[in-house]
């Protein structure tokens, strides 16, 4: 039977925002962040499509795709998310991207953290 790891090692302790603000001569503006809608990925999502879409009249393509349509099944929740999310680019942004796009450039960011060489996800990727 394999002997289970137990992790003994102290914790850091959190640092108290007032001690950064101080430090930072920063203020609070009372902004709180919802992260079950991961504004960090949708950042990041947006500057992929920024510099990925390229216009050529109609609706822009993204750069380096191919020029085949794969059929990839989605739930239809997922579609449905898909949609919303290319709404909002376009009302925030002014980013006319498809669902469809969306879905590539979603799956582009997740798969090209995998390293088969390696039997998964690359030391370089895994953030600890």
């Amino acid at each position: 039977m394999a002997k289970l790891i137990k992790d003994i090692s102290k914790t850091q302790k959190k640092i108290n925002s007032s001690l950064i603000e101080k430090a930072l001569g920063a203020k609070k503006i009372g902004i709180k962040v919802d992260t079950r809608r991961a504004p960090i990925s949708l950042f990041e999502l947006r500057q992929f499509l920024i510099e990925k879409l390229i216009s050529s009249g109609g609706r822009p393509k993204l750069d380096g795709a191919a020029r085949r349509r794969n059929k990839i099944p989605l739930l239809e929740d997922d579609w449905d998310k898909l949609k919303s999310i290319a709404e909002y680019y376009k009302k925030k942004d002014g980013i006319n991207v498809s669902p469809g796009q969306l879905a590539s450039a979603i799956v582009h960011s997740f798969i090209s953290h995998i390293d088969i060489a390696n039997d998964g996800f690359s030391e370089s990727n895994i953030k600890a």
